[in-house]
């Protein structure tokens, strides 16, 4: 599971589908493996998606909005930078 730095934007779809666009921990590699060290990720613009089920609350707090968020969002997809 990725962290969730910072959420720049929420859209939610009548059926229920919220579309996140956020910043997310070590989902980009920024150095490849070598013969004495591991490979290293960093963090990066992405996109992702999750259904809301009507059990679902959202949070009160923003720290909580990104947990959820982090628990449910399955695949990120980093954003090219020249979009």
């Amino acid at each position: 599971m990725s962290q969730v730095l910072e959420i720049e934007s929420l859209e939610f779809d009548p059926d229920g589908l919220i579309r996140v666009t956020a910043v997310v921990d070590e989902v980009v590699l920024t150095h490849h493996a070598t013969q004495w060290d591991p490979e290293e990720y960093g963090s990066a613009l992405c996109r992702g998606s999750f259904y809301l089920s009507d059990e679902d609350l959202i949070p009160a707090t923003d720290a909580e909005l990104a947990k959820l968020i982090a628990e449910r969002v399955d695949d990120w997809a980093p954003i090219d930078p020249d979009e």
